[in-house]
């Protein structure tokens, strides 16, 4: 998961530390060895991030971030390198957050109580409803 953190500290300015989920043991035990998660927290916020060890289709990864949704409790990033530009506009009307690695972020839970504090001079504070995105 290091390409995801390099990528939004490189592109947007966000120091975000992260370590395996500690409740990885509710993932269904079939799913658990093909996908990889990761707690990650910004300014005492967590939050997800997947990755699948595959390519796998839009379907099973909404599915699967549903799933961990559901089971933290907590935001779930979808990380997938060769999203297309449709399946990312996809995602973006549905409000799913995902990374793209040297293409696009987008975390729409990112919003006010996420920027709590002073925010840090290099981070743009994004709205609820505004997004970082890269431009292809």
């Amino acid at each position: 998961m290091d390409e995801e953190l390099d990528y939004l500290w490189e592109t947007l300015g966000l120091e975000i530390s992260a370590g395996p989920w500690p409740d990885r043991d509710k993932i269904h035990p079939t799913l658990r060895p093909a996908i990889t998660v990761m707690q990650a927290e910004y300014r005492r916020a967590s939050f997800l991030i997947m990755r699948t060890s595959w390519h796998a289709a839009l379907p099973d990864l909404k599915r699967i971030q549903a799933s961990l949704v559901e089971l933290s409790g907590m935001p779930t990033v979808i990380s997938e390198t060769n999203l297309e530009r449709r399946q990312r506009e996809r995602l973006q009307r549905q409000r799913i957050p995902f990374i793209c690695p040297g293409i696009q972020a987008y975390l729409p839970f990112m919003d006010e109580e996420y920027w709590s504090g002073k925010p840090n001079k290099h981070v743009k504070v994004y709205g609820p409803h505004e997004w970082a995105q890269l431009k292809d």
